[in-house]
């Protein structure tokens, strides 16, 4: 894996991804510390809000981004995608600063990451451009790699830069306005490494239909109606397929605890516990660990035990820990519960991605994922927004914990439906 690296134009790359890697991450607690400003109150809805701001770019625009970038030049796209989320970061402070709206922060929140829906789009499709065909692998994993440090570095030290209390005596401006401004620096660092960066690509074809105005609405037009045919098509595998089935389903296991702990558990730590946004950063540095955990444990396991029957398991374990949630009250316990909840979710993205590998026919596959992504940021939009709105008829101590029931008691039914089901599991894994 680390010889990948010696590729003088693919460590570039791996350079620039982590620097890229690191700003997204900085500029998500940059956010938080930005919503922590305001009152308890509304910290949940905002933050409701702003995973919707944040999926919205995907659920509308993810298959024609596809499209668009095939036809483009990827390495001018990334290039020009930095530039622009280098403007967005740093205009973020400036523009609520002069409106103090949130709204507008918002807006450009929605803009950012839809330029980032583009550049992650060009930054998949060039990697075999940039390493021979026998090491895609190799550079997938190096790639893989270093996003998780990256994640880990970048929400601990953005919590740590949020809350750092020196900025304001130092250079007059708060925490979480440096954050924005260093995470425009690194998409500026990044936007430099990849243009230097040099990379064989096909030229794409000139005065197309497709790069002009009418085009791109025909393009829009022509992806939504292949979206409804593919999701169509996809509900007929899912149906079919009962393992498929338990792979969708379990994607309600995730956004469960995923918008239960973005919506709630972050207030609580920023407020209630008083350990400001380096606690959410330092927590979620845990919580990245423990996916790491999570994925080498079944890496090294996973294969002496059926992968739903651990996915039941770990649906438990984090119905369990909603549970006790309310009654935490010290950091080495919110630590605890966060590491033993990665630990927890890694199996679930991993049993997916290995019952879809497994069931769906070869090409049916790239759709079922798509499908699945796009299931999963909808939901989680849908979950956040509804456990946002109802903490202002129920107690979070209510939230948490008949949540966590519903989670738990969900995960006994989809067992108690895998053992019903288990009689189909000698049918073709290839009949979809």
């Amino acid at each position: 894996m680390w010889a990948t690296l010696r590729d003088r134009n693919f460590s570039i790359f791996t350079f620039s991804q982590t620097i890229s890697q690191f700003g997204d991450k900085l500029d998500y607690i940059a956010l938080i510390g930005l919503i922590g400003l305001f009152s308890e109150q509304q910290t949940p809805f905002l933050l409701s809000l702003l995973a919707i701001f944040i999926t919205l770019p995907v659920l509308i625009f993810g298959p024609v981004a596809g499209v668009l970038v095939d036809r483009w030049h990827k390495k001018k796209v990334m290039v020009i995608c930095d530039i622009l989320r280098m403007l967005c970061a740093g205009g973020i402070p400036v523009v609520f600063l002069i409106t103090r709206s949130i709204y507008v922060v918002f807006a450009l929140v929605f803009f950012m990451f839809l330029v980032t829906l583009f550049f992650n789009a060009a930054r998949s499709a060039i990697i075999p451009n940039l390493v021979g065909k026998e090491d895609i692998l190799k550079a997938n994993s190096m790639v893989n790699f270093v996003s998780r440090g990256a994640t880990v570095l970048g929400m601990w030290l953005g919590g740590l830069i949020v809350d750092w209390g020196i900025w304001p005596r130092l250079i007059g401006i708060a925490g979480w306005t440096v954050a924005f401004v260093l995470d425009a620096l690194t998409f500026g660092v990044s936007a430099i490494m990849l243009y230097i960066m040099k990379v064989e690509l096909v030229k794409p074809p000139r005065a197309e239909r497709h790069l002009e105005a009418r085009g791109l609405v025909l393009v829009f037009r022509s992806s939504l109606v292949r979206i409804w045919q593919e999701l169509k098509h996809a509900i007929g595998v899912i149906i079919r397929e009962p393992r498929i089935r338990f792979a969708m389903i379990s994607i309600l296991f995730l956004v469960i605890a995923a918008g239960m702990i973005y919506v709630l558990v972050i207030p609580i730590v920023q407020k209630e516990m008083a350990w400001g946004t380096s606690g959410v950063g330092n927590l979620a540095a845990i919580g990245a660990f423990g996916l790491l955990g999570g994925s080498w444990l079944v890496g090294v396991f996973g294969h002496r035990v059926d992968i739903r029957n651990i996915m039941i398991i770990c649906s438990v374990i984090l119905g369990a820990i909603l549970i006790v949630f309310p009654f935490l009250s010290r950091f080495w316990m919110f630590a605890i519960a966060t590491f033993v909840g990665g630990i927890a979710i890694s199996p679930l993205f991993i049993g997916q991605d290995t019952l879809i590998h497994t069931y769906a026919h070869e090409f049916v596959r790239g759709r079922m994922f798509s499908i699945r992504d796009w299931i999963l940021s909808g939901s989680f939009v849908i979950v956040a927004l509804v456990i946002g709105s109802l903490t202002a008829v129920a107690t979070k101590s209510t939230l948490f914990i008949v949540t966590g029931i519903l989670l738990a008691s969900f995960s006994i039914l989809s067992w108690m439906l895998f053992v019903y089901a288990k009689k189909s599991d000698s049918v073709s894994p290839h009949n979809a």
